[in-house]
C-alpha cells in the first residue's frame, strides 16, 4: 500500500517535452494531504481497537458483553479500513487516468509540431533549389549572349584607309616655271559599305539576327540598320 511518506520521497526524472513540474508538485501535494488524512483516520482506528482490546481484557469476566464489543469494534475496524482502501484506490485511479491524458495530449501536440515543422523544411528545401536553377539559367544566358557578342565583333572586317605620303620639297621644281594648269577631277573614294561582303543590307541582316530578340542596351533595335540604308542611298 502507498503512504504520504512514499509520496513525498518519490522523484521523477525530468526529460524533453514533459509535464510542467509544478502541476506535478501540486497534485503530488493533493495526493500526500489526501493519504496523511487517511494515515491519521487509520492510526485513530488502530487506537480505537487497542482500546477496545484493553477493555475487553478489562472485562474478561463478562464474556458475553466482551464478545459483542470486540465484534462489534472489529466490524467497525474493518468497514472504515475497507472504506479507506477503497478511497484510496479511487484517487489513484483518476490520477493514472489524468495522467494518461496529459500524456496523450503531449503526444499529439508533439507529433503535429514535428509534422508541421517537417513540411516547412521540405518547402524551403524546394524553394531552395528553384532558385539555384534560375541563378543557373540566369548565368547560361548571359554567357550565351556575352560570346555571341564576341563572335559577332570578332568577324566585322576593319576599314583601311589608303593615305598618300607628302611629296618630298624640291628647290629647283620651285624655281621652275609653274606649268600650264590642266583641269582634272580628282577619283573618287572607294565606299567600303557598297561592297557586297560589307554591304548595308548585310550589316542590317547580321544585326537583326543577332539582336533584334535581344534588344541589349538599344531600345529601338531596327534604327542602326535603317541609318546604314539611309547613308547607303546618300
Amino acid at each position: 500500500m502507498i503512504s504520504a511518506n512514499d509520496i513525498k520521497e518519490r522523484k521523477f526524472e525530468k526529460a524533453a517535452f514533459g509535464y510542467k513540474q509544478e502541476d506535478i508538485d501540486d497534485f503530488l501535494a493533493e495526493l500526500i494531504v489526501e493519504f496523511e488524512e487517511l494515515d491519521a483516520e487509520r492510526e485513530d482506528l488502530h487506537n480505537k481497537i487497542q482500546i477496545l482490546a484493553d477493555k475487553v481484557r478489562e472485562y474478561r469476566s463478562d464474556e458475553d458483553a466482551l464478545k459483542d464489543a470486540l465484534l462489534g469494534a472489529q466490524k467497525q475496524g474493518h468497514q472504515v479500513i475497507a472504506e479507506a482502501q477503497e478511497k484510496a484506490d479511487e484517487i489513484i485511479a483518476k490520477a493514472q487516468e489524468k495522467a494518461q491524458i496529459l500524456i496523450d495530449e503531449a503526444t499529439v501536440q508533439h507529433e503535429a509540431a514535428m509534422e508541421k515543422n517537417r513540411a516547412e523544411i521540405a518547402k524551403e528545401k524546394e524553394n531552395l533549389v528553384e532558385a539555384q536553377r534560375q541563378v543557373s539559367e540566369f548565368k547560361k544566358t548571359l554567357f550565351d549572349m556575352y560570346k555571341e557578342h564576341l563572335a559577332m565583333i570578332s568577324t566585322m572586317p576593319e576599314i583601311e584607309t589608303d593615305e598618300q605620303p607628302a611629296p618630298a620639297y624640291n628647290s629647283a621644281a620651285a624655281a621652275a616655271p609653274a606649268p600650264a594648269q590642266t583641269s582634272y577631277e580628282e577619283p573618287p573614294t572607294p565606299d567600303p559599305f557598297a561592297t557586297s561582303s560589307f554591304s548595308a543590307r548585310t550589316v542590317r541582316g547580321a544585326y537583326e539576327s543577332r539582336f533584334t530578340d535581344l534588344q541589349f542596351g538599344q531600345k529601338n533595335p531596327q534604327g542602326a540598320a535603317e541609318q546604314v540604308t539611309e547613308k547607303e542611298e546618300v
